[in-house]
C-alpha cells in the first residue's frame, strides 16, 4: 500500500498512484493521460503544510524532480525556476548572481510553488506574502491547458495564492534585489512598551517580530535592517544554529516536553525557563538575510496561524492571554507575531489589508499525545471576533460561511476553480470542507469576464 505523510506527521493519505515526473513534458503527459480515465489529482512538494490539502485517493504528483533554475536575468533582477524547487535551492542559485529574495519566513524547507500557493510570508511593513514577488507564473489545468500568467493579468490576482485548487504551478519567475545583509537586534520588551512604540517600530525597521512565551509576561522584540558591511558574525551564526537552534530549542526542549507529559502544567515552567534563555537577553547579529530569516526548528509540531488587521495586534494579544488563563490551557513556547503588507491576491490573508499574523503551536514527539485541538479551536473562535483570516498551510477550523464573510473574492475564486477544473479533479475532502459549492451563474459570469 502506497502512503504519503506530511513533514509534521499530522496526516497521511493513501493514493492509488504516486508519480514523480522528471520533466515538464512528462508532467503534461500525466495530466493528459488522466483525462482518459479521470482520477483525483493532487500535488505535493516538501510536505511542509500541516493540513490534509494534499490528500487524494487517485494520483498524487510529487514535483521533487522539477526543481531546476531555468533562467537568471541579472539586468532585470529576476529568477525563473520550476515550481518544485525548494526555498534553499532558489536562494543558493540567486546568491551565485549576488541576488536575493526581499523577505522570507522562518521555515525555509518548503518548495517555492507550495509556499506561494498557501501564502508563505515573512515580516515587515513594506513586504507582502511570497507571491508578491512573482513577476509571472505558469499553471497547468486539469484539462492539460497551460496558462502563462503575468503581473497585471486578471488571473494574476486570482491565482497568485491558489491553494493548489485551480491547477499545478509549473514555473515561477520572481523579482529579486541585490543580495543583502541584515543587522538583527533582539531585546526584551513589555506588551505595554510594544504598544507605545508599535508604529515607530514598523516605520523605522525593515523587519519586525514580537515573540511571546505564554504563561509569562516575557516578550521579545526582534528587528532587522539592511546594512552595507563586510562584517559577518560567524561565531554567532554557528551559535544560533547549533547551540541555540539544534541543541537548546530542539534536543533540550524535546527532553523538557517529555517531562511535561507527566504533568502538563510543567509546560508553564518550561516556558519561563526558555524565555529566560531566548527572550530576555539582548543581542545583535549581522549576516546574510537568508541566514537571519531562518530559524532552525526540527521538532515535529501542529500549528494554527491567523491574520487580522495589524491595528488590532495589542487587543488580540491581551484577549489571547486572557483566554488561555480562563480556560487553564497549557500552551507551549513560543507564540510568534509578524506583520505583512497588504496585497491584491484574492485568497491571500493580507488581501487589501495590512495584517498582523499570530501563530501558535504544539510539538508532537514520539510517544506523546498532547491535547491541544480544543485550544486551537478556541484560538480560531477568538480570531473570528477580530474578523481574522487563516494561513492556508496550517490547521483550519473555520466554516465556509465564515470564510466567505472575510474573503471578499471567496466565491469568485471557487467559481474560477470550477471553470479551470470542471470535473473537480483537484478537489478533495479538505477543499470541500472550506468552501461552498460554486454558483453556476458566477462561473458563467467569470468565464465571460476573463475570456476563458
Amino acid at each position: 500500500m502506497k502512503t504519503w505523510t506530511n513533514w509534521a506527521k499530522t496526516t497521511t493519505c493513501v493514493p492509488e498512484n504516486i508519480l514523480f515526473p522528471k520533466s515538464q513534458n512528462e508532467l503534461e503527459e500525466i495530466i493528459l493521460t488522466n483525462l482518459d480515465n479521470p482520477k483525483q489529482l493532487k500535488v505535493v512538494g516538501n510536505s511542509g503544510s500541516y493540513n490534509s490539502n494534499f490528500h487524494t485517493d487517485g494520483n498524487l504528483i510529487s514535483l521533487q524532480h522539477l526543481n531546476k533554475i531555468l533562467d537568471v536575468d541579472e539586468k532585470n533582477k529576476t529568477i525563473s525556476a520550476e515550481a518544485g524547487i525548494s526555498i534553499p535551492e532558489l536562494i543558493k542559485g540567486a546568491s551565485e548572481f549576488n541576488l536575493g529574495l526581499s523577505s522570507l519566513g522562518t521555515n525555509l524547507f518548503d518548495t517555492m510553488g507550495g509556499s506561494c500557493s498557501v501564502g508563505h510570508h515573512g515580516s515587515g511593513k513594506n513586504y507582502g506574502v511570497l507571491s508578491s514577488f512573482l513577476e509571472s507564473f505558469e499553471l497547468l489545468s486539469s484539462q492539460g491547458k497551460k496558462h502563462v500568467i503575468h503581473k497585471g493579468d486578471d488571473l494574476y490576482n486570482a491565482l497568485g495564492v491558489n491553494l493548489g485548487a485551480a491547477g499545478i504551478l509549473t514555473k515561477l519567475t520572481f523579482k529579486l534585489e541585490p543580495r543583502f545583509k541584515l543587522k538583527m537586534q533582539v531585546y526584551p520588551i513589555s506588551l505595554a512598551e510594544f504598544e507605545e512604540k508599535f508604529r515607530s517600530l514598523l516605520d523605522t525597521h525593515d523587519h519586525v517580530k514580537l515573540i511571546w512565551a505564554p504563561h509569562t509576561k516575557t516578550y521579545q522584540c526582534w528587528v532587522a535592517d539592511r546594512i552595507l558591511t563586510d562584517q559577518e558574525d560567524n561565531f554567532l551564526h554557528w551559535k544560533t544554529n547549533v547551540i541555540d537552534g539544534l541543541m537548546i530549542n530542539n534536543i533540550y526542549h524535546a527532553g523538557l516536553l517529555y517531562l511535561a507529559n507527566f504533568n502538563p502544567k510543567f509546560t508553564r515552567k518550561i516556558n519561563n525557563h526558555l524565555a529566560n534563555y531566548f527572550l530576555k537577553p539582548s543581542g545583535t547579529r549581522v549576516g546574510w538575510a537568508d541566514d537571519i530569516f531562518y530559524l532552525p526548528h526540527l521538532l515535529k509540531q501542529d500549528a494554527v496561524e491567523y491574520a487580522f488587521d495589524w491595528d488590532q495586534t495589542i487587543s488580540f494579544m491581551k484577549e489571547l492571554d486572557a483566554m488561555i488563563v480562563t480556560n487553564n490551557y497549557n500552551v507551549q513556547f513560543p507564540i510568534e507575531v509578524r506583520f505583512v503588507k497588504q496585497d491584491s491576491f484574492w485568497m491571500s490573508p493580507a488581501y487589501k489589508k495590512n495584517m498582523c499574523y499570530v501563530g501558535t503551536k504544539c510539538h508532537l514527539l514520539p510517544g506523546l499525545s498532547p491535547e491541544y485541538v480544543t485550544y486551537f479551536k478556541d484560538v480560531s473562535k477568538l480570531i473570528e471576533t477580530f474578523n481574522g483570516r487563516p494561513h492556508w498551510g496550517k490547521q483550519i477550523y473555520m466554516s465556509p460561511t465564515y470564510l466567505e464573510s472575510v474573503f471578499e473574492k471567496f466565491n469568485d475564486f471557487w467559481a474560477l476553480c470550477k471553470i479551470l477544473d470542471p470535473q473537480g479533479l483537484f478537489e478533495n475532502k479538505w477543499i470541500k470542507s472550506i468552501r461552498n459549492a460554486p454558483s453556476v451563474n458566477a462561473c458563467k459570469q467569470l468565464k465571460t469576464a476573463l475570456a476563458l
